[in-house]
């Protein structure tokens, strides 16, 4: 915590350095201290500017580490993307020998979703028929978007547990 200001000292910084001496110096009451007082006299002199200089710099500082948000608009053309959705029991450590419980897929435009297929079951599906159904849902996207685009590939793939595939009946959902 700040000292406390001295009244006397604050007082005696506002008259000239002469008259001070003689009233507070031998002859007046003995409070001068020629190594200390000058100091003193312009701290007390000048705080004010001090104080208003050293909040300016803090504003500023807060200023600078409180970056603006800014947002631009840029127009480019809508991004489409087709997301696989692979529902298995180790999602978090999905490897090519793991069963696929179920697939769905969904087409994003931008940071909408356009278009959803709802996840088929795949357990009793041979590899091949699985795999032979990527194909097919990437043609289904290609025709909703209508404008000309081919998916190839899915953009992204997203493993899910079992427990979130939303199908019923499901043997892995007794209701």
């Amino acid at each position: 915590m700040a000292r406390s200001l001295n009244r006397k000292c604050l007082e005696c910084s506002k008259l000239p350095t002469e008259e001070v001496r003689q009233l507070h110096g031998p002859q007046g009451d003995g409070c001068w201290d020629d190594s200390r007082c000058h100091k003193r006299r312009s701290h007390y002199r000048h705080r004010g500017e001090r104080n208003a200089t050293r909040v300016l710099k803090r504003q500023l500082q807060q200023q600078v580490t409180q970056p603006q948000l800014v947002r631009l608009c840029v127009s480019t053309p809508p991004v489409s993307s087709a997301v696989l959705i692979l529902y298995s029991e180790h999602p978090d450590n999905f490897k090519d020998g793991i069963p696929i419980h179920a697939i769905g897929a969904e087409l994003w435009v931008d940071n909408q979703r356009q278009a959803q297929i709802e996840p088929i079951h795949c357990f009793g599906m041979r590899g091949d028929k699985v795999t032979a159904l990527l194909p097919q849902i990437l043609e289904a996207f290609s025709e909703y978007v209508g404008n000309g685009k081919r998916f190839t590939s899915f953009s992204v793939k997203v493993h899910r547990h079992v427990r979130d595939c939303p199908l019923r009946p499901c043997p892995f959902h007794p209701d």
